[in-house]
């Protein structure tokens, strides 16, 4: 049985890519906020209490609703649209990796967790 993402993921998820600027890392970042503008806000501090970096030197691009990312992304079930970053046609060609979620939405760590568990075994039947 594939796991839903809540309703509160439904209206309030954002996804930001983050760049450290002390190196050459991104991570994309999930978090929960009101509007877009509140998901900047809430990401640009936060990020900067976590990396012990100012606000400023924060580097954020690619916000993106749940709407945004559910509207531009191709996996049959729309909630894994949330992670996906790359694609080739109607083939998603590459997952968000080492997320960094500012929530404790179960739904979508679940999620997080059904995906790849899916692509082990997709991995692992193709080795086979």
């Amino acid at each position: 049985m594939s796991m839903q993402l809540s309703n509160r993921c439904r209206t309030s998820l954002y996804r930001v890519i983050f760049g450290n600027p002390k190196s050459s890392d991104e991570s994309a970042v999930f978090l929960m906020a009101g509007s877009r503008e509140a998901a900047n806000r809430r990401a640009v501090r936060t990020l900067a209490v976590l990396f012990d970096i100012r606000e400023e030197d924060v580097y954020l691009y690619n916000l993106a609703s749940f709407a945004d990312l559910v509207g531009s992304g191709v996996s049959d079930d729309e909630d894994v649209r949330v992670f996906e970053t790359s694609w080739k046609g109607a083939q998603v060609s590459a997952w968000v990796e080492h997320p960094l979620f500012l929530t404790d939405d179960t739904s979508l760590l679940g999620k997080w967790a059904e995906l790849h568990a899916d692509l082990a075994r997709i991995e692992t039947l193709a080795v086979i």
